[in-house]
């Protein structure tokens, strides 16, 4: 199970005190890059969905994650994720041209990407 924690800071004061905070349990940061998708008259969004593309620096691969139906409970989102994996020049070739996909950029890449 993967559990993904969001904090919504109101200034860089609260920031630099959470970082301050945080510091000594910190093991090892990971770099990613990603890219956010969204249709020219916002088709994901308006359904609360989101399409991204995630390089980084721990995978040799990239992962393409769509998120939508996100149900929020007592401040606890809970949001269904399909995530597949796929090979870095693909995920490239997507990102150069992203309005035209070649078949072979939606084949299905194998596992489900962990982090």
């Amino acid at each position: 199970m993967e559990v993904e924690v969001k904090l919504r800071l109101p200034d860089a004061t609260t920031h630099c005190h959470v970082t301050t905070v945080l510091t000594p349990f910190h093991v090892t940061t990971h770099r990613q890059e990603n890219n956010f998708f969204n249709g020219s008259s916002n088709e994901l969004s308006s359904r609360q969905a989101v399409l991204h593309l995630r390089f980084a620096d721990t995978n040799p691969h990239c992962v393409i994650t769509l998120k939508a139906k996100a149900v929020i409970v007592d401040g606890v989102s809970r949001v269904e994720e399909d995530e597949k994996v796929l090979d870095v020049a693909i995920g490239q070739e997507c990102l150069a041209e992203p309005a035209n996909p070649s078949p072979r950029d939606m084949e299905n890449k194998g596992e489900r990407g962990e982090q």
